[in-house]
C-alpha cells in the first residue's frame, strides 16, 4: 500500500494543467479537460487522466487538487502500475501537506514471500516469490508521514487467482506498521463463502514465520499425533511461537519459544527462550535398541541463549553471553526433538564475559553442570586471551598467541556412572557372567568400550580391556591449569613466486592440585617449543578462448600449487596426567598447528611434514560468495559488472610423513584426496578419500562420495556413499543414501529417500511421499520406516495440508525432516 503514498505525493503538488510548467520534469499529468475554481482553489482534471512519475503510472476518470488543504482526490476507476504490480480502486485521496491517504475498494496482489520471506513464511536473506497473494480492502487510511501506519477495514486475502476463490482469509480491521508488523482483528478463514475458523486477533511479523501450523500424522513412537503452533509478535520486541501437541501414546505436551526482535541479524546469540513440557504416558518406550534409563512422567526442556552488551543497549566491545540448557532426562531429546538429539544431545551450560579488541579477544567463562545425567566438563572459572595475528613494529614479523588459566573438573553423568559400575561388577566375574547379563546389553557394551563391532564375538581379552576402560571413565579428574603459547611468523616471497613462512613458537602448561591421577601425580609443568615452515608456490596455465556454455566455462585456468607444512613440537607429557581437554576419535587428520590444537591436555611431541599439492580449475563468472564457501554461487550479471574468478573444480592431495607420530607408531599417514566439482548450479560433486599407505593401527580406508544432479527442471537426484573400514575406533560401514524428487505433472510431485547399510544388508531408512496441487492448497501423504538395528522398528504415516503461497498461514509437517542427518529444521 505504501506505493500510493509515492504516487499520490507526486499528484498532490499538481495545481491543474496550468501549474505543470512549474513542477519537476519527472512528473507528467494529462487529461482531456482541466478547470480551476478561483474561489475554492480546486483544480479538476477529467477525461482519461494519465499521471506519470518515474516508474509509476496512474490512470483515473478524474482527479482534483485543493491548493488550500493540499488534498488530491482520484476517482472513477483508479489504476496504478508500479514495478510490475497493478493496484485498482474506486477512489483514492491523498493530502500532500500531512501525508495522510485513504482509499475505497482497493484491489491488488503481492508476491508470496515478499519482504524477505519465502512462500512458507520463513525469513531469508534474499527475497523469494513462489506465487501471488491477492488482497482487497473496502477502505484504508494512512496517517501522517511521521506516524508511518496504515489502517484498513473489510480486508480479504487469498492465493487463488479466480473471481470466486475457494479459500480466503478475511479481517474486519487491519493495521500495518511498514517494515515491522501487521495486526489483524476479527479474523475469519473461509472455504468458498463459508467461514470455518475464527480468531479475535492475529499479529503478523513482516519478517518472520508467523501464523498457524497444524501437523497431523502417525508415528510408532508417538502414535497418532497432532502438533499445533501459533506464532505471533508481541509489541515491537518479542516474537513468540506457542505450541500445543497431542500424541496418543505419549500424552499432551506444550510450550513456547520466545525470540527477541531487537537483534534480528544474530538470532543465534540474542534473546531465545524455549520452554516445553510433556506429561509422558509411555516413559519406558525404547525404539533405539540401547540401554533405557528410568525417567519421570513429567518431562521438559528450558533453553536460554542471550547476549547483553555492556553498558548497553548499543553494540559495544564488552558483552555477556548466556547459554543455559536444562533438560529433564537423558532421553528427552531422543523421544521428542529428533534434530536436537542428532546435533547437540548434550548441550553445555555456560556464562561468558567477553571483551573484543583489535589485538585480542578476552573471555571470562563459567561452564557448569546443570544436567546430572551426562558427562560434563566444568570450568569454574576460565580466563583466556586470544591474540590475533598482527605485525610487530613494522618489522615484517607477525605475532599470534593465546593465554588461558582456570579450574577444571570432569563430572561423570549419573546414568553413565550407574551403568559403568554395573558393567564393572559383571566384568569382575569373567566372560561367562558378562554373557549371562540379565539385561542382555553387557556384551555389546564391552565390545563398544574396546572399539569392536557390536556383532563380533566377545572374548575374555575384550572383557579385561573393557575393565581398564571402565576404570578410567569412572575417574573424575580435577586440576588447575595455566597454559600459554606464542608464535612468531616471518612470511616472505622470494623470486616473485616462492612463498616461505618460517615459524617459531614457545609456551608452557602448568597443572596444580591434580586429583584423579592413576599415578598419584599432584602437579606438573612442561615447556612447549615449536618450529615450523610453510613453503608453497603456484604454476598457472590459461586457455582464454575455451568456451563450453553447457558446463559454465568461459575461459579456463589451471592452477597447480605444491605445498609443504612442516611442524616440530617438543611438548613432553606425563603419563599420569588425567586429561580433560583431550582428543576425540575422528577419521580426519589432526591439526599440526599448535594454536588450533584445542585438546591442550593431549598436546604431546610430534615431528610431522605435511606434503601435498592443490589443483584448481577456474573460469570467469559473475557470482556472489553468499553461500559462505568462498567458491561463489550464481547470480545475475549486474549492470556494469565485471566477470570474476570462479573455482570450477578442485582437488587437494596430501600425506603426513612422521618423524614422530603423536598418536600411533606410523611413519606415513593415509593418503588424503579431496575433490569438488561445481560446474553449473544443477550439478555438484564431492569426494573425500583416504587410502592406507602403510599397515598397522591408524591405517584405514574411508571414502565419502556424493553427487546432486538436476537433470531437468522437474527432477532432482542426490546419491551418496560413505565407506569406512579397519578404523581403530569406528565400526566398518558401507552406507548408501539416495534422494529423488520428481514433479510428475503440473499438479503431482513425488519424493523418496533411502539409507542402506551394505555391511549388514540393512535398509535403515525409507520414506515415500506424494503431493497433489489443489489450486490454493497442496496436499501430501507420505510413509516412512526406520530399522534401528537392535531396537524396535519405527514407522509413520504423514499427512499434510499446506496453504500455498500465503505467508500468514501455513500447515507444515516435519516429523522426520532430514533422514540423512544433513541439516534440516525441527
Amino acid at each position: 500500500m505504501t506505493v500510493f503514498v509515492c504516487v499520490l505525493a507526486a499528484a498532490g503538488i499538481a495545481n491543474g494543467q496550468s501549474l505543470l510548467d512549474s513542477l519537476t520534469t519527472d512528473l507528467n499529468i494529462r487529461g482531456l479537460a482541466t478547470t480551476m475554481d478561483p474561489e475554492t482553489g480546486v483544480v479538476t482534471v477529467t477525461g482519461d487522466v494519465h499521471i506519470l512519475y518515474g516508474d509509476v503510472e496512474m490512470r483515473s476518470g478524474s482527479a482534483q487538487y485543493n491548493q488550500t488543504t493540499g488534498e488530491v482526490v482520484a476517482r472513477d476507476g483508479v489504476t496504478i502500475w508500479k514495478a510490475g504490480t497493478i493496484y485498482r480502486g474506486d477512489s483514492i485521496t491523498y493530502n500532500s501537506i500531512t501525508g495522510e491517504m485513504s482509499g475505497h475498494n482497493v484491489i491488488s496482489g503481492m508476491p508470496a514471500g515478499s519482504s524477505g520471506m519465502s512462500a512458507s513464511g520463513t525469513s531469508s536473506g534474499t527475497p523469494k516469490s513462489a506465487g501471488m497473494v491477492f488482497f482487497k480492502a473496502e477502505d484504508f487510511h494512512s496517517e501522517s508521514k511521521l506516524a508511518n501506519r496504515i489502517d484498513a477495514t473489510g480486508v480479504s486475502f487469498t492465493s487463488h487467482d479466480v473471481q470466486n476463490p475457494n479459500f480466503r482469509m478475511g479481517s474486519k480491521e487491519l493495521t500495518v506498521y511498514p517494515g515491522d508488523k501487521a495486526v489483524l482483528r476479527d479474523v475469519k478463514l473461509y472455504a468458498g463463502d463459508t467461514p470455518f475458523f475464527w480468531l479475535p486477533k492475529v499479529t503478523k511479523s513482516l519478517n518472520d514465520d508467523s501464523g498457524y501450523r497444524f501437523s497431523p500424522g502417525y508415528q510408532s513412537r508417538w502414535g497418532a499425533f497432532l502438533l499445533t503452533q501459533y506464532a505471533v509478535q508481541h509489541g515491537d520486541h518479542t516474537f513468540a511461537k506457542y505450541k500445543f501437541d497431542l500424541r496418543s501414546k505419549r500424552g499432551v505436551g506444550g510450550g513456547v519459544d520466545f525470540i527477541s526482535m531487537r537483534h534480528r541479524g544474530n538470532m543465534q546469540n540474542f534473546g531465545v527462550l524455549k520452554l516445553y513440557a510433556v506429561s509422558d504416558n509411555a516413559v519406558s518406550t525404547n525404539l533405539a535398541g540401547s540401554t533405557r534409563f528410568p525417567v519421570n512422567q513429567t518431562r521438559y526442556r528450558a533453553n536460554f541463549q542471550h547476549r547483553i552488551y555492556l553498558p548497553g543497549p548499543d553494540v559495544s566491545t564488552w558483552y555477556l553471553d548466556f547459554d543455559l540448557n536444562k533438560i529433564s532426562d537423558i532421553h528427552f531429546y531422543e523421544d521428542f526433538f529428533f534434530n536436537d538429539f542428532r546435533t547437540d544431545r548434550e548441550p553445555d551450560n555456560l556464562v561468558s564475559l567477553i571483551h573484543t579488541n583489535d589485538a585480542y579477544v578476552a573471555t571470562l567463562m563459567a561452564k557448569f553442570k546443570m544436567n546430572d545425567f551426562y558427562r560434563t566438563t566444568t570450568r569454574l572459572p576460565e580466563l583466556s586471551f586470544d591474540f590475533v595475528r598482527r605485525p610487530l613494529f613494522g618489522s615484517g614479523i607477525f605475532h599470534q598467541g593465546t593465554i588461558t588459566a582456570g579450574v577444571y573438573n570432569e563430572v561423570v553423568g549419573r546414568q553413565e556412572q550407574d551403568e559403568l559400575l554395573r558393567l564393572q561388577i559383571l566384568g569382575a566375574g569373567g566372560l561367562g557372567v558378562v554373557l549371562a547379563d540379565p539385561l542382555g546389553t553387557a556384551p555389546a557394551s564391552y565390545l563398544s568400550l574396546v572399539g569392536r563391532p557390536r556383532n563380533s564375538a566377545l572374548t575374555g581379552t575384550d572383557v579385561a580391556q573393557g575393565l581398564g576402560v571402565i576404570g578410567s571413565r569412572l575417574q573424575e579428574p580435577d586440576f588447575t591449569r595455566f597454559h600459554t603459547y606464542h608464535e612468531l611468523l616471518y612470511p616472505k616471497t622470494y623470486l616473485g613466486w616462492l612463498n616461505v613462512t618460517p615459524r617459531i613458537g614457545f609456551g608452557m602448561t602448568s597443572y596444580g592440585s591434580i586429583d584423579g591421577s592413576t599415578t598419584g601425580l599432584t602437579s606438573f609443568t612442561r615447556g612447549i617449543l615449536h618450529l615450523g615452515l610453510d613453503v608453497s608456490f603456484k604454476l598457472t596455465k590459461t586457455w582464454s578462448d575455451t568456451q563450453v556454455p553447457s558446463f559454465g566455462i568461459n575461459g579456463i585456468r589451471h592452477v597447480f600449487q605444491p605445498y609443504l607444512n612442516y611442524s616440530y613440537l617438543d611438548a613432553t607429557q606425563n603419563a599420569g596426567l588425567p586429561a580433560i581437554d583431550r582428543l576425540s576419535p575422528t577419521t580426519r587428520p589432526r591439526s599440526i598447528d599448535v594454536l588450533t590444537f584445542t585438546a591442550v591436555d593431549s598436546l604431546r611431541s610430534w615431528n610431522v611434514a605435511r606434503l601435498g599439492f592443490r589443483n584448481l580449475l577456474q573460469t570467469k563468472r559473475d557470482y556472489t560468495t553468499s553461500n559462505g564457501n568462498g567458491n561463489g554461487s550464481f547470480l545475475g550479471t549486474l549492470e556494469g559488472g565485471d566477470s570474476q574468478t570462479y573455482t570450477w573444480a578442485g582437488m587437494n592431495t596430501y600425506v603426513d610423513v612422521f618423524g614422530k607420530d603423536p598418536e600411533f607408531t606410523r611413519s606415513l599417514s593415509n593418503l588424503y584426496n579431496e575433490v569438488f566439482w561445481r560446474p553449473v548450479p544443477w550439478i555438484t560433486l564431492k569426494s573425500d578419500l583416504q587410502l592406507p599407505i602403510g599397515s598397522g593401527v591408524g591405517s584405514f580406508t574411508e571414502a565419502n562420495n556424493g553427487i546432486i544432479w538436476l537433470p531437468t527442471r522437474n527432477t532432482s537426484f542426490e546419491v551418496g556413499h560413505q565407506h569406512i573400514s579397519d578404523h581403530p575406533f569406528f565400526q566398518d560401514s558401507s552406507l548408501l543414501y539416495t534422494r529423488v524428487y520428481a514433479r510428475l505433472t503440473d499438479n503431482y510431485g513425488f519424493n523418496m529417500n533411502h539409507i542402506y547399510e551394505g555391511s549388514d544388508g540393512t535398509l535403515q531408512f525409507q520414506s515415500y511421499s506424494l503431493s497433489r496441487d489443489l489450486s490454493s492448497w497442496v496436499a501430501s501423504i507420505g510413509v516412512m520406516a526406520r530399522d534401528n538395528q537392535g531396537g524396535a522398528a519405527d514407522f509413520g504415516i504423514l499427512l499434510s495440508f499446506t496453504l500455498k503461497d500465503f505467508p500468514q498461514l501455513n500447515f507444515d509437517l516435519d516429523v522426520d525432516p532430514n533422514p540423512t542427518g544433513r541439516g534440516g529444521k525441527q
